[in-house]
């Protein structure tokens, strides 16, 4: 947008500077009376002091009643002119910018209104830009300059509609820069052969002592042309985007002024600009952080020079793209309640990358590009970290990992199965410990028979103690059941115990003992696979740990745990 002030102005009447323009340059210029000049006409219902308010022809009045006083008695205190009208009544000068005259409204009273005109016949798919100069005087010409009352915004709906609270306009970014001509801009693309474009100003109650004050507002030489297309590609490097683009399309009578191209990381709101619109430079870039994912546009400006003003800029419509920098994983660490542990270090083996988990224990991890990863996380508050897991990473997806830290006085030994099935106890048919499938570390125990394993020890003064393990369920028909059981001091009677049929990708279960709050004494786990015929179910297990839930009644750890 641009700003300029006038003091005095002088120019052609529009019929004479229609008849000096070659059809070439009427043909820029699709708005019917785009200068807003004579003649104005009466708008049915509205009066003002005995005279009837007047409106440019070709263009239409539009209050939208939430942002204005008394819109249920057809928003009486606002009024619409042209300068001459406007000027004769309250002894001003007929202010315009070209031609013979500008839209004039006003009002003391809060009010959300302006003007709009439909096109028809344009091209669906096309872009078109609506460019129109407008000045707000908050308190009128006398008042100090009172930048950030009055808002200026213009705006098009691509679908021909003339309400002026619909969704589908595309509005202009707002201006509220008082008693100066301002050059509202803004683009889109046609979705129908009719486009109607708005002209918008807000206004709040201004507070005068009963209401002498008036807030006025102009609106003069607007434009509405094609705008030209623009492409934009990216090429990723690392972290280094490279962008190329171009324009096509100036419209005649235009001239290409520049590009204008920017980025932002989709968490973010904020766009950084790497060209501004006054170059005409085809390609930059920027540099980003592995994982994230930014979006890049880019649009095509031209401009034009009037008798009145050069350098009349209008923009095309954005072109946007989608980048994503090299491959990026998400994941959580937690307890062997499911409780998150902030502060743990999450480490890409290979590549040294790292990160440390947040609130509930989340962390993102980015990575170079896609390929084959092993991903550690570190001991924290005397808790021991479970085996690497491995994840292959594509620039398209993001994959969800889960780290279950050990207790510091877990009893279960080889509970990663990385030594085939080490101090186990094994009923039926030997279970085999397997790499393909497996949750983390080199192996996961696979059962496929009807068979159990099962593993004892003793508990010494142990926070509600906790049996925690992670599963999984293959090509079962409901009639298999995988079962684990918690014991504690009789070895007989369960206390406690979990049963699945139903196949499932990998789950953690915890199974707290339930015997006391700070536990003294046996305990043992058993799991067992009943297979029902066929067809026959396999299940993974892994990761089997049994020992104190995190804290305790004399015990604070660091960092905090959420849930």
């Amino acid at each position: 947008m641009k700003f300029f002030k006038f003091t005095c102005l002088f120019g052609l009447s529009l019929s004479v500077l229609l008849a000096l323009l070659p059809l070439s340059a009427l043909a820029t210029n699709i708005l019917a009376n785009s200068g807003l000049n004579d003649p104005y006409l009466d708008i049915p219902g509205r009066t003002w002091n005995g005279q009837a308010e007047k409106i440019a022809s070709g263009w239409q009045p539009f209050y939208i009643a939430a942002g204005t006083y008394d819109a249920s008695n057809n928003a009486k205190k606002l009024h619409w002119m042209s300068s001459v009208q406007f000027a004769l009544s309250f002894g001003g000068i007929d202010y315009h910018i070209e031609g013979n005259r500008a839209q004039n409204m006003w009002s003391s009273y809060e009010f959300d209104a302006g003007i709009y005109q439909q096109i028809s016949g344009v091209t669906p798919g096309q872009g078109y830009g609506f460019d129109m100069p407008i000045v707000t005087y908050w308190r009128g010409p006398g008042y100090p300059d009172s930048d950030g009352k009055m808002f200026k915004q213009v705006g098009i709906d691509p679908t021909g509609g003339t309400n002026p609270t619909s969704s589908n306009i595309i509005w202009s970014s707002t201006n509220a820069n008082d008693k100066t001509w301002v050059y509202m801009d803004v683009a889109a693309t046609a979705q129908a052969s009719t486009i109607t474009v708005f002209a918008r100003v807000q206004a709040p109650e201004n507070d005068s002592f009963n209401h002498v004050d008036l807030d006025m507002v102009y609106f003069d030489a607007a434009h509405v042309a094609p705008v030209p297309a623009t492409t934009l590609a990216a090429a990723i490097n690392g972290t280094a985007v490279t962008l190329n683009w171009s324009g096509s399309g100036v419209a005649p009578a235009w001239s290409l002024k520049g590009y204008e191209v920017q980025y932002r990381d989709q968490a973010s709101s904020t766009w950084t600009t790497i060209q501004s619109k006054n170059s005409t430079n085809t390609s930059g870039g920027f540099t980003g952080q592995l994982g994230r994912t930014y979006l890049v546009r880019a649009r095509t400006w031209q401009q034009i020079n009037e008798s009145y003003q050069s350098g009349i800029d209008m923009p095309g419509d954005w072109r946007e793209q989608t980048v994503t920098l090299g491959a990026l994983v998400n994941g959580r660490v937690t307890t062997n309640r499911g409780d998150g542990v902030s502060g743990v270090t999450v480490s890409e083996a290979g590549s040294g990358a790292s990160t440390t988990t947040g609130g509930d224990g989340s962390f993102s991890l980015g990575l170079s590009g896609a390929g084959n990863y092993t991903f550690t996380v570190g001991a924290v508050g005397g808790w021991s970290a479970p085996p690497p897991v491995q994840a292959s990473l594509q620039l398209t997806s993001t994959p969800f990992l889960s780290f279950t830290l050990r207790p510091p006085d877990n009893v279960v030994g080889n509970g990663d199965f990385e030594n085939d099935l080490a101090g186990w106890q094994v009923s039926g048919a030997p279970p085999a410990t397997v790499a393909n499938g497996r949750r983390s570390g080199s192996a996961s125990l696979r059962l496929d028979d009807t068979s159990s394993i099962s593993q004892s020890g003793l508990i010494s003064n142990s926070y509600q103690p906790v049996l925690s393990f992670w599963y999984k369920v293959e090509g079962g028909d409901g009639n298999d059941s995988f079962t684990a059981h918690l014991f504690g001091s009789d070895g007989v009677t369960p206390a406690n115990s979990f049963s699945t049929a139903a196949n499932s990708d990998w789950q953690q279960v915890w199974l707290p003992l339930n015997l006391a709050e700070v536990y003294t004494g046996p305990a043992s786990v058993e799991f067992s696979l009943a297979q029902g015929g066929e067809p026959q179910a396999a299940v993974y297990l892994d990761e089997v740990s049994l020992g104190a839930s995190w804290g305790g009644p004399n015990d604070t750890y660091l960092p905090v745990i959420f849930k």
